[in-house]
């Protein structure tokens, strides 16, 4: 079907041909192995990219205009991109806690290299960069159910693309989620809060990206996994809910 693609500011779009493209630490953060990743690879170069994957990148859109296209009837963006777009805004909340935890006293007292650290850590671009491979992913899905001639062996390499895309994405919530938590006792009190809106975003973008990874069927262990991160992270929620200082 038609497919809306987002405006830009100055340029044309660029299409994402493979989920490396979009996010090249992938390979490293889903566990799969040299051999997986070659085969994953090839297979996202030798297929062309699907009308979807003519959208803008996500990081390059503004807000208005990829709110509009979520809610448009057309595949991409979807709940996918949703949970990686919140995830971004919870990395950027808490990166800005952190960014006024470095005035001088802070220098003094250590707090504000604790901030640079969480800084450095808390990386947006990354998870933005979610929401293209998401789309990318799904297209390659579409073409697989479409496709008579693609091969078992084929089919399989594009589920295990689409289900690592959200995996990776509760992985990376859940990591941040620890790190601000961490941070806290050196966040300047003045904008604590912050950093605790960057937790629940996270969080919440975290649970958002579970439930793509059950579309794509998870083996049970798998399943179970991701889920002792989510318990993880909604301890962490509630201590902060419940007003409990954090360690």
């Amino acid at each position: 079907g038609p497919r809306r693609s987002s405006g830009v500011s100055g340029g044309q779009s660029r299409r994402h041909n493979s989920i490396e493209e979009v996010m090249p630490e992938l390979k490293l953060e889903t566990g799969n192995t040299e051999e997986q990743w070659a085969m994953l690879s090839a297979l996202a170069h030798t297929t062309a990219a699907a009308p979807a994957a003519k959208q803008s990148p996500t990081a390059d859109q503004i807000v208005g205009e990829f709110v509009a296209a979520l809610a448009a009837k057309q595949p991409t963006p979807g709940g996918g991109a949703a949970a990686a777009v919140g995830a971004a805004v919870g990395a950027a909340a808490a990166a800005m806690a952190a960014a006024y935890t470095t005035r001088k006293k802070d220098r003094e007292s250590g707090a504000a290299a604790a901030a640079e650290a969480l800084i450095a850590t808390l990386d947006t671009a990354a998870v933005l960069a979610a929401a293209d491979a998401d789309a990318v992913a799904y297209a390659d899905l579409q073409r697989s159910w479409k496709d008579a001639d693609m091969s078992a062996e084929e089919k399989a390499a594009v589920e295990a693309r689409a289900l690592a895309v959200p995996v990776q994405l509760v992985e990376r919530c859940h990591a941040y989620v620890l790190a601000i938590q961490a941070f806290l006792p050196s966040c300047n009190p003045n904008i604590t809060s912050d950093a605790k809106v960057g937790i629940h975003q996270l969080a919440g973008a975290a649970r958002a990206a579970f439930q793509t990874a059950l579309v794509n069927s998870p083996p049970a262990a798998e399943r179970e996994r991701l889920r002792g991160l989510l318990r993880e992270m909604r301890e962490v929620e509630e201590a902060l809910l419940e007003g409990e200082a954090c360690p």
